[in-house]
């Protein structure tokens, strides 16, 4: 696993892209008209150089792997992260612009509020071997060496299970997110 640099953005925008075409929650802020792939890629490099801003950008020593996590109270904003966030926020539509403050709201009203890592995208291109694993290990390493739990949110059943067979734990469940999808709010302590 390695500390990504502002060089390695592309190659995670391409790897999350590719992952989270069908993701609920990320297809309810993109919505379903005009360039998708466009519109997931400023969201994934928004995503990124935020990451990156607060050292929670990682890649998998094969490079086929991607991950943003980083501490909840760590870094601020800066005009390199702005400039990717209107970017992505100008790519859809004002009325999506609007429902996606308004639902961050949401998501914030009912985060944990202590300090913790936020785990916000995980990613693996097909064929990736081990990369998840990987990166699994060196962020759960990382929470017990900083005592923080891990946070996310996911709106995919499916990756709801993996998480809690890695002992991630419901906290709370916003049973509609939109499109009538689920949001499950989720935690593993250090």
């Amino acid at each position: 696993m390695n500390a990504a640099k502002l060089k390695d953005k592309n190659e995670s925008v391409r790897i999350i892209t590719a992952a989270f075409d069908t993701n609920p929650s990320v297809n309810i802020v993109i919505g379903s008209k005009g360039n998708r792939r466009k519109k997931i890629s400023r969201l994934a490099a928004y995503a990124f150089v935020k990451s990156l801003n607060r050292n929670g950008a990682f890649l998998s020593d094969n490079k086929m792997g991607t991950a943003l996590c980083f501490r909840s109270n760590y870094g601020s904003s800066n005009w390199r992260e702005l400039m990717y966030e209107m970017r992505f926020a100008f790519s859809i539509p004002v009325k999506k612009v609007f429902q996606t403050l308004k639902r961050e709201k949401y998501i914030k009203k009912h985060r944990f509020k202590g300090e913790h890592l936020y785990f916000w995208f995980l990613a693996v291109e097909k064929g990736g071997g081990k990369a998840g694993l990987e990166m699994k290990d060196y962020l759960f390493d990382l929470s017990e060496k900083e005592k923080l739990p891990i946070l996310l949110e996911t709106s995919v059943e499916r990756n709801k299970a993996i998480y809690e067979r890695y002992g991630f734990k419901v906290y709370h469940t916003w049973a509609d997110s939109g499109n009538g999808n689920a949001l499950w709010f989720m935690m593993r302590e250090a």
